[in-house]
């Protein structure tokens, strides 16, 4: 629980300075994308520090595929 807190703490701390550089040139569209990106990564960070399963990009796929394959 610890380190999950820390993690974000850090990941807080990354986002405070990003975005400030970026609002100051105005790049909207780029806090966005900056934003989304930060918060998926946190998310798996977190869960990954936790040990909850992830699925695999393979498992995608081969879920897309399996109908082509047969």
């Amino acid at each position: 629980m610890l380190k999950s807190i820390g993690v974000i703490f850090i990941y807080i701390a990354i986002a405070f300075f990003q975005i400030h550089q970026l609002k100051k040139e105005k790049m909207i569209r780029e806090i966005w994308i900056f934003s989304i990106l930060m918060v998926l990564t946190t998310g798996v960070t977190v869960a990954k520090l936790n040990n909850l399963p992830l699925p695999s990009p393979l498992d995608l796929v081969v879920f897309v595929l399996k109908p082509f394959i047969k």
